[in-house]
């Protein structure tokens, strides 16, 4: 899956290279177009319209006969769940609270599966995005956690949030390595000890 101009894929690269040579933290980048599959949004609320249209149609006198009823159901059905798949009325029509609880699970699981809570010193720093939820997160592993509290993430991934809704994620994200990236160098100076686990480039889910 090709999400983002190689250009870009190439600066977040170098950027975390360039993290990762003066910090003894592993610094990962991930990004999801999606993080969930809202299919069901539009089933459902197709599906809820199309089951009140034959009393809508009652009410008005207009149709009585049961087959161009269901006829006009299944029209109505059709063209609504092509409408509620439309990316920007998917989001509309579906709870914030529903596509925040989706992406912070598919984050905390591609944390766990990249094992980034295994390394050696227990301080790596994983930068999630899901762009069809708005989402950002900052995870870190407990070497991290211990010294430093999570508020001081907030202000990076609020920027952040603000850059995705805007459209510009690849400057986003650039700016989130670069802010994450003087931290991690302050607090974690990097020692000899230190090996890379991970790939530097933005992966990609």
């Amino acid at each position: 899956m090709n999400i983002v101009n190689p250009k870009i894929k190439h600066k977040i690269k170098v950027a975390i290279n360039e993290v990762e040579q003066q910090s003894s933290c592993e610094l990962v980048a991930i990004l999801s177009q999606r993080s969930y599959n809202y299919f069901f949004v539009a089933l459902m609320a197709s599906a809820v319209i199309a089951l009140i249209v034959p009393a809508f149609l009652m009410i008005l006198n207009l149709i009585f006969d049961a087959i161009k009823i269901y006829q006009v159901q299944v029209i109505v059905f059709v063209l609504l769940f092509l409408f509620f798949n439309v990316e920007y009325i998917t989001r509309l029509f579906t709870p914030k609270i529903v596509l925040k609880r989706n992406a912070s699970r598919k984050a905390k699981e591609s944390f766990m599966m990249l094992d980034l809570h295994q390394t050696d010193n227990h301080q790596a720093v994983m930068i999630f995005v899901s762009l069809f939820e708005h989402y950002v997160e900052i995870i870190v592993d407990s070497g991290v956690n211990d010294k430093l509290s999570n508020n001081i993430w907030q202000e990076i991934i609020n920027k952040f949030t603000t850059d995705v809704k805007n459209g510009d994620f690849e400057n986003g994200y650039l700016k989130a390595i670069e802010l994450i990236g003087e931290i991690l160098k302050t607090e974690f100076p990097k020692n000899d000890d230190n090996k890379t686990i991970l790939p530097n480039r933005l992966i990609e889910l």
